[in-house]
Parts: C-alpha cells; sequence; structure tokens
C-alpha cells in the first residue's frame, strides 16, 4: 500500500509539472550490456523554455553530478570587448540573487566533496559539478541559479578581471596558446575566431556592469542550452527535481546568423607559418579546414578512418618511414572540432632537429601516404574495426567519474539532435566508398595550412611579425606552386601503407564470474597468491563491476635503479627506447581499447595494463619479452639523447609553479633529481654504458603484482608464470633494495625559505608545512582541515586578493609523513609577499578557528569525508590503484579505511580544532617556503629594490612647500 501512495504521488507529481517538461522518446539504439550498469536509466526532456536535458539515474554511481553548455562561447563576443564571453563564464561563478554569497557554491561543492570548473570553447561555454549524492539537489539548485538569476556586482566585475588577466599571463609563453594565437591572427580577419578570446585587463578593463548584463541577456537563453545530470536519484525523483530546477532559465530572443566566413585565409592555405618558441620544441602540423556540410554529417566518420591509418605508428606506416629517415618523434592524426559546423583535419608532427631543418620532407612524405590511401582505398575492414571497437566500447562500459561524464556529454549534446544522442556521436553507421573518396580529395597541398613551430636556427625561416597578445614571432612563407604541384602528384611511397587487420580486437566477451555481490565492496581483500623471494602478488577476481577488463599494476625493483641522475638518465633512455621498440604492439592495443604503460617511479619500474581481458596475456607477453632486449642501435641513441635533452631543458621553461614543485621535490626525496643534474649527467652519457645499463636491468628482480578483474585465480597464477619465465630474473633481496627517503624537518628549527630565480614569465610560491608522522587521529583531522581549507585558501588568495590564477592548498601523505601545502603562481605579486599572504592566512585562520571552521562546518567537513571514504572506487582501474596502494605502501592493511573512517567518528570538535591549530599555527616550525622569482609583464611589476638610506638621499629629489 504505502508503495502504491508512493507510485502514486509520483505520477501526480510529473502530471503536474508535464507542462513544464515534455519527455523525448529515445531513439538512440545503443544498450548497455555491463551487468553492474542494468539499473541505469535514460530519460530526455525538452522544458517549456526550450532547454534540453539528458538525464541518467545510476543507483550505482560515486557522486552525483550535473553539466550545462551553452551556445555560445568566444565566437559570440562583442568586438568591443573581446573576451567576454571567457570573462562572462568567470562572473558566473560569483553569486545570484538567489544565492548573493560570492563564494557560497563554491563552498558547497568543495565541502560536500565534490569539484567544479568551466570553460569557454569557441562555440560553447560548458560549466559543471560533482558532488556527494545526498548534497546533490541543494547544489543543483544553486548551479541553476546561475543561469536563473546571476547578480553580477560592479565590484565582482572588477576583481575577477584580475583573474583572467592572469589566466592569460599564465599562457603567453605556452607553445600551443602561442600557436592558436598566431593561426587567429593570421586567419580570415572576418571570422569570429580572429578576435581575441581570452580577454584580459586591456580588452575588458572599465566595463560597465549595464554591458555585461547586455550581453548575458543577448547571449544566454533557455533554448541554447543543453542539461546533462548524471545521479542516483531514481528517475520518478530525477525528472521533476530537473523540469522545476530550471524551468525559470530566461528563454530570449537570440539573433544566431550562422558564420558563413572561412575560418583560414589565403595567406594560411598553402603556405607555412614558421613560429619561434620559447621551449626546445619542434613541431608540425597539416591542417585542412574541412566543409560544414562534412562537420555537420556526424554519419560520416572518414576522418576517423585517415586518423586512424595516417597517425598510426603500424609497420610500414608514415610513422615508421619517417622514423627511419630521422625526422620524427611522434604523429598523431584526428579531427578538431571547432564548432557545431566548422572543424579540422590534422596530422601532427614531433620533429628531430633534422627534420625540423628538412620539415618539406616530411609534408612530401604526407603526401605520398595521402596519395597511397586515395589509390588504394581506404579496405572496408578499418571502418568495421572502428565500428566493432565504438559498439563494445559503449556496450561494455565502465563507470567513469560523474564530473568527467557530464562534462562530455553536456558539450557532446549540441553536435546531435536530442532524440538520437548520443548514437550518431558514437556509432558509425554504414562504410560509404564515395563519401571517403569525396573526403580523401579535400585534402590537397593548396588548401593546406601548416604550422612549424622550431627554432629558426633550425628552420631557416627569420620571423618578421609579433603576434599582438602573446608576443610570438613568426613568418608566413608562401610554397611555390611547383612545390604543390608536386606534392599534389607525388607517387605513393612504396614503404607506405595501410595497416594490416588489428589481432587484439576482442571477440569474447563473457564474463568469468557471471553474478555480482549486488553490493559494492569499497576495499575487498584480495588473495595473496605468491610471497617469494622473487616477489609478491596479490589477486582479486572482480565480483563488482562486472565488465570484461582486466587492470594489472606490475611493479620491479632492480639493483640497477638508486634514484641517483645518472641511473634516472638511464631509466628515461631505456623507458623511451621500449616505447619506440612496442610502437606497433601499442598502435594495434591502444585501438582495441587496451593500454599499457610503463614509468618510473619510487625505486621501481612500474607496468601498467588496462583494457579487454581477451587479448591482455597476449599484450603483456609482446611487453615483457622487449623488456628484456630493448637494446638500441648508435644512431638511435645520438637521437634519443637528443629529444631527452630537450625534455631535460624544457623543465627549466616551465610555468614557475612547476619549476618550484620540482626543487621542492628534490628537496624532500633523494630520488628526484633536478632537471639540471639530469642534463649534466645526459652530457657525459655513453652508448656503452647505455648498453651495459640495458644487459644488466633485469638481471636481479623482485616483482610485486596486483592483478584485478575479469580473470580466475588460475588466470593469475599463469600471468605470475609468464613474468617469471619472461624475465628470467634472479632474486633481488628485499633487505638489499634501495628506498626512497625523505627530508624531516626538526620541530626546534625552522622555517626555511628557498630562494631561486628563473627566466619564466611569472613568480611562484609555495609553503610546505610537515606535520609529522601518520597516525589515524592525526590523519582523520588533516582530511577535514584539508577539505575545508582548499576552499578557504582559494576564495582568500585567488578571489578576494585575486594574487594568481592558479592557487591550491591540499594535504597529502609521503614515506609515512604528513604534510599540508599552499601554492599561488603571480604576475602581479613576489614570492616573498605570497608566502607573507600565506602565513597571514594561516594566523587569521588559527585566530578565528572557531569562525573560520566552526563546528557545524566541522560535522559537513567530517560526514563528507567519511562518504569519499566510505564510497567504492569508479571504475577497475580506479579499484587497482587503491589495492595497490593498500598492498605495498601501506603494507597490506586492507581494513586502513575502515579503521581511518572509525577515528574520523570519534573525532571531536575540540579534539580536530587542537590538532588542527598545531598542525598550521607558529606552534610548528617545520616549514619550507620556495619562492621562485620570474619575470614580470612591465606594466604589472611592482617590486620593492633595496637601496641605502645614503644612496636615496643622493638619488631623491627635496622640495620645498611654497
Amino acid at each position: 500500500m504505502k508503495f502504491l501512495i508512493a507510485l502514486l504521488m509520483t505520477t501526480c507529481l510529473w502530471a503536474n509539472i508535464s507542462k513544464q517538461a515534455q519527455e523525448i522518446q529515445d531513439q538512440s539504439s545503443l544498450e548497455i550490456l555491463t551487468p553492474s550498469l542494468s539499473k541505469r536509466q535514460v530519460a530526455k526532456l525538452r522544458l517549456e523554455n526550450g532547454l534540453e536535458a539528458y538525464l541518467i539515474s545510476d543507483p550505482g554511481a560515486d557522486q552525483s553530478a550535473a553539466a550545462l553548455s551553452m551556445e555560445v562561447g568566444s565566437w559570440g563576443d562583442d568586438p568591443n570587448y573581446p573576451g567576454i564571453a571567457h570573462f562572462l563564464e568567470h562572473l558566473l561563478f560569483m553569486g545570484s540573487e538567489t544565492y548573493p554569497e560570492e563564494s557560497e557554491y563554491e563552498k558547497q561543492v568543495r565541502d560536500n566533496g565534490g569539484v567544479l570548473n568551466a570553460y569557454t570553447a569557441p562555440d560553447r561555454t560548458v560549466y559543471i559539478f560533482s558532488v556527494n549524492n545526498d548534497a546533490f539537489p541543494a547544489t543543483l539548485d544553486m548551479f541553476a541559479h546561475m543561469f536563473i538569476d546571476p547578480l553580477f556586482n560592479p565590484s565582482g566585475i572588477g576583481r575577477e578581471l584580475h583573474a583572467v588577466d592572469q589566466e592569460h599571463d599564465k599562457n603567453i609563453e605556452h607553445d600551443g596558446a602561442r600557436e592558436w594565437m598566431v593561426m587567429k591572427e593570421t586567419g580570415n580577419p572576418h571570422h569570429p575566431n580572429a578576435s581575441f578570446s581570452t580577454g584580459n585587463s586591456e580588452t575588458l578593463g572599465g566595463i560597465p556592469q549595464k554591458d555585461v548584463k547586455r550581453w548575458h541577456r543577448e547571449n544566454y537563453s533557455a533554448d541554447r542550452a543543453h542539461l546533462t545530470v548524471y545521479s542516483t536519484l531514481p528517475m520518478e525523483e530525477l525528472k521533476p527535481l530537473v523540469a522545476n530546477t530550471f524551468a525559470a532559465v530566461p528563454k530570449r530572443p537570440v539573433d544566431t546568423l550562422p558564420i558563413k566566413e572561412k575560418l583560414f585565409s589565403e595567406k594560411q592555405e598553402g603556405h607555412v607559418i614558421a613560429i619561434q618558441p620559447v621551449k626546445e620544441v619542434r613541431d608540425l602540423s597539416l591542417n585542412w579546414e574541412l566543409p560544414s556540410s562534412y562537420v555537420s554529417n556526424l554519419e560520416n566518420r572518414s576522418h576517423t578512418l585517415l586518423g586512424y591509418i595516417l597517425g598510426g605508428r603500424h609497420p610500414s606506416s608514415l610513422y615508421s618511414e619517417l622514423k627511419k629517415e630521422e625526422l620524427i618523434e611522434d604523429v598523431s592524426s584526428g579531427f578538431w572540432r571547432l564548432g557545431k559546423e566548422c572543424g579540422l583535419f590534422s596530422i601532427n608532427f614531433t620533429l628531430t632537429p633534422k627534420g625540423a631543418a628538412q620539415f618539406e620532407a616530411v609534408i612530401e612524405r604526407t603526401f605520398q601516404a595521402l596519395n597511397g590511401v586515395k589509390a588504394m582505398g581506404i579496405p572496408p575492414y578499418i571502418f568495421n574495426e572502428a565500428k566493432t571497437m565504438a559498439k563494445i566500447d559503449y556496450e561494455y562500459q565502465s563507470r567513469t567519474a560523474p564530473y568527467h561524464f557530464v562534462s562530455h556529454h553536456a558539450a557532446g549534446m549540441i553536435n546531435e539532435p536530442l532524440e538520437t544522442y548520443p548514437l550518431k556521436t558514437i556509432l558509425p553507421t554504414t562504410y560509404n566508398v564515395e563519401e571517403t573518396e569525396a573526403f580523401l580529395s579535400l585534402l590537397k597541398p593548396d588548401t593546406c595550412a601548416c604550422f612549424l613551430v622550431a627554432s629558426p636556427e633550425l628552420t631557416g625561416i627569420t620571423p618578421d611579425h609579433k603576434e599582438m597578445w602573446s608576443g610570438a614571432e613568426y613568418a608566413v612563407q608562401e610554397f611555390s606552386e611547383e612545390t604543390l604541384t608536386a606534392w599534389a602528384n607525388v607517387s605513393p611511397h612504396p614503404e607506405i601503407s595501410i595497416p594490416e587487420q588489428n589481432h587484439f580486437i576482442p571477440s569474447d566477451l563473457k564474463l568469468v564470474t557471471q553474478e555480482g555481490t549486488g553490493e559494492m565492496i569499497v576495499t575487498p581483500v584480495p588473495t595473496k597468491l605468491f610471497d617469494e623471494e622473487r616477489g609478491t602478488l596479490y589477486f582479486w577476481e572482480d565480483t563488482e563491476y562486472q565488465v570484461p577488463e582486466v587492470s594489472w599494476t606490475l611493479s620491479f625493483a632492480t639493483p640497477s635503479i638508486d634514484g641517483s641522475a645518472h641511473q634516472s638518465v638511464l631509466l628515461d633512455l631505456y623507458l623511451y627506447t621500449l616505447d619506440e621498440k612496442l610502437a606497433p604492439t601499442l598502435s594495434f592495443a591502444e585501438a582495441a581499447s587496451l593500454n599499457t604503460s610503463c614509468r618510473a617511479g619510487n625505486m621501481k619500474l612500474y607496468l601498467q595494463i588496462n583494457g579487454f581481458s581477451e587479448k591482455a596475456p597476449l599484450l603483456l607477453e609482446k611487453v615483457l619479452t622487449t623488456l628484456k632486449s630493448c637494446k638500441m642501435t648508435k644512431e638511435e641513441f645520438e637521437l634519443y639523447t637528443t629529444s631527452l635533452k630537450s625534455s631535460y631543458a624544457n623543465q627549466g621553461k616551465a610555468m614557475p609553479i612547476a619549476q618550484a614543485n620540482e626543487i621542492l621535490g628534490n628537496l624532500l626525496f633523494n630520488n628526484a633529481p633536478l632537471h639540471t643534474e639530469k642534463l649534466a649527467a645526459l652530457e657525459s652519457l655513453t652508448y656503452e654504458e647505455y648498453l651495459t645499463f640495458a644487459d644488466h636491468l633485469f638481471k636481479e628482480t623482485y616483482t610485486e603484482g596486483m592483478l584485478i578483474g575479469n580473470m580466475t585465480q588460475t588466470d593469475a597464477e599463469r600471468v605470475w608464470q609468464m613474468v617469471q619465465e619472461k624475465l628470467g630474473s634472479a632474486p633481488y633481496p628485499k633487505k638489499d633494495h634501495e628506498r626512497r627517503q625523505i627530508l624531516t624537518l626538526s620541530s626546534f628549527q625552522g622555517p626555511y625559505k628557498v630562494s631561486m630565480q628563473t627566466e619564466s614569465l611569472g613568480n611562484a610560491a609555495i609553503l610546505l608545512i610537515q606535520e609529522g608522522v601518520v597516525t589515524f587521529p592525526k590523519k582523520a583531522a588533516q582530511l577535514i582541515l584539508s577539505q575545508g581549507l582548499q576552499d578557504d585558501f582559494f576564495a582568500t588568495l585567488r578571489t578576494k586578493q585575486q594574487t594568481g590564477y592558479i592557487t591550491y592548498s591540499g594535504g597529502y601523505e609521503e614515506e609515512d609523513q604528513l604534510y599540508k601545502a599552499f601554492m599561488v603562481q603571480s604576475t602581479t605579486h613576489q614570492p616573498d609577499e605570497l608566502i607573507a599572504r600565506f602565513e597571514l592566512f594561516l594566523e587569521t585562520y588559527v585566530k578565528d578557528f572557531e569562525v573560520s571552521l566552526p563546528e557545524g562546518r566541522f560535522e559537513v567537513l567530517r560526514s563528507n569525508v567519511i562518504t569519499l571514504l566510505d564510497t567504492p572506487p569508479t571504475n577497475l582501474s580506479a579499484m587497482n590503484a587503491n589495492l595497490t596502494h593498500i598492498a605495498f605502501t601501506h603494507k597490506g592493511d586492507f581494513e586502513r579505511r575502515k579503521k581511518l573512517i572509525a577515528h574520523l567518528k570519534e573525532l571531536t570538535y575540540e579534539e580536530f580544532k587542537t590538532k588542527a591549530i598545531t598542525a598550521i599555527s607558529r606552534q610548528n616550525p617545520r616549514r619550507i617556503a620556495i619562492m621562485l622569482e620570474g619575470k614580470q609583464p612591465k606594466e604589472k611589476t611592482f617590486r620593492y629594490e633595496g637601496i641605502t638610506a645614503d644612496t636615496l638621499k643622493a638619488q631623491g629629489t627635496y622640495i620645498s612647500l611654497p
């Protein structure tokens, strides 16, 4: 009877709001076959105001999330205020009439375990948040009011202008951003892409509130809004919640004139635009603007097929030939959507120094490859493989993080009618030879815009222009008619051909365990299959996620890995070589959604494999075989060391905050050499030393493994046996292992500061506070305090004081020590001033602790930290990361989360307050301040210069009052 009454009430509720929203019949034929997602439901609504909503009810979701995309972006900027679309994206976060407190929405999200963000694209602006499930309805209402009744307070407009300005400064020395700015400047001046889309204090300074409101009113309308909502709420509750919450988003008359102008200009097509980089970058991109009729036709996937062929690393690929000629380091290819009806097809190369000097040879090889495809056609099996994997990836999908799920779908909804979404976006329908031939015919030399980012010393092209906003120096050079004609008619290259059929495509997708437990376990206890002199192996058979996938992590400790600069360089070279030798195998595997990662860390070599289970053992066998025979020629050694040298040098030209983090890591750990130390080690390294290193790397090994997923214990034992047989290593006794060491600070000395300089634009400051050895009570207090501090620090240093765009605080644990970190990158404030502001913030926080973090907020934060700890990992790979960390960092204490939750529940406010104040107040001198001073824009330079009193008197001017 109770169920019937509830059902009737729900029916009445939906009937009452049905005038506000029409439910759209779902015409997508896609099905999800993952058993653990069998209870997921989908609904589609079109509200009376025109807003479209894609709703997903998933009772197993770890969090709830929402994202809204508005069909206006930087291409809709007011010519009088370039960057206004991006500026307004910032302003919508700063309060509404219903929720007027500036930071209320952000505090709500962060205090409830969530994240939030937004971004402005050329033709759309997307706003996203995720939050713990019980806080979702309240947060969704705050989110909706960003679009219903935003405030646009004049004070907020003035302050947020600084954030936009700092965001622009952050990108000035980013080579990718500079290339984009040059593309805009050299493009068609009549296309809206030519405008300055980021905005800064020059283009937006002094903008009146009335103009912000006017632009918002003329461009933000409910019938241009696309909403994705993902929640644990039952669908019968979710539909009325969304309809009621977003019904008040205003629908306004908006002029949406189509863009008829081309994006590219005549001085781009058939030309090369050579750009001088900031870093040691050598990139070449070939780009074709595609017709709007092609871009808007979602069923034509010719670009996907060609991108797979030209961007692949299979034998006889364009990549293989250019590698053999020592012209490139890497290649990628695919479609770049800029708008609903605007997109580019691009082929991108990372060049060697030789390739940068001979970039026209790279272009010629590309047209040889293209002409080969045009002559042979794209065989149907390439299409069938792409369609098969698209279908399998959807049908047997795992859960993704709710934040990323809604972000992806809200942006994608713009491109496809709601009725069929996401069918046409995901699944190619039929193979059309004529359509493919028509697409290939578009890719001609005289319509290709080439962008070359490399030193003029290599390219021989001297810059003679300077881009207006970033200051990037570039030159535009036309290819001769003879060259363009020669490329158009060049014969296919005999060594470049289409990839063979992909033997990694899965066909057996059955599950080992057919029935799940019905309830997700936060931390299942894996079985320890082996604990011997050769290593330790854990295994967990997936009974929860129910996907035909595996997630494997293997780590190898060997005497050859000691954390020194010399060894780090050798290991970096080894990993670079490994990737090159595995390129053909990994290219096919990745196309079949079977991914491999090999990296160094914590005095070990880590190997990870994630993806469909059927062919995972085959991939592992190929990887292990290559691990043991990872040799290179003398010529390859010269190429790889050149590439590595550029990589290390570029670390010294990274953003100041990244450089400051490198300095901090080098101070804290004994296995984190600076890039300068690596450069010095690389200079003295010989080819023979590398061969010796590669030969001895796996002579002795201790392996730690976590194998989980769609497999049996017998399968896991076979994998372990394969690892031991393929490596053929002697045991590496644990007592002999090199171990990472961490710097511990004295309780009686400090704080310390390290001041350094950089040539990069901007300043960075990091304050690290060491709290001491981990205990469960201290860890519990740290989790709550970190959750509260991150929003308060951001609100103070970023929103109110406007010190910098990059502002972060957080707590973490390393080698059984607890830390808190605070960091800001700024182009307006000096590092010592930033540190002083950090300390003032903490001093005020301690003094007014019961105001900053009152008992009521403590209870909310504690509840949400417990919720996060008591929530199972989102998917199989996240579970693997969790179990691996517990098994090998926390010595197999799989009850650790339960213990931590118990201590959180026992923690009183007074105990928390005492521990928090002890950790962050001046009672704790265990502090390191990293202060990195870089360049500042001339108009923003403000610093005190050291001077003596006598010098100041001598240089100063004394005046008398009349």
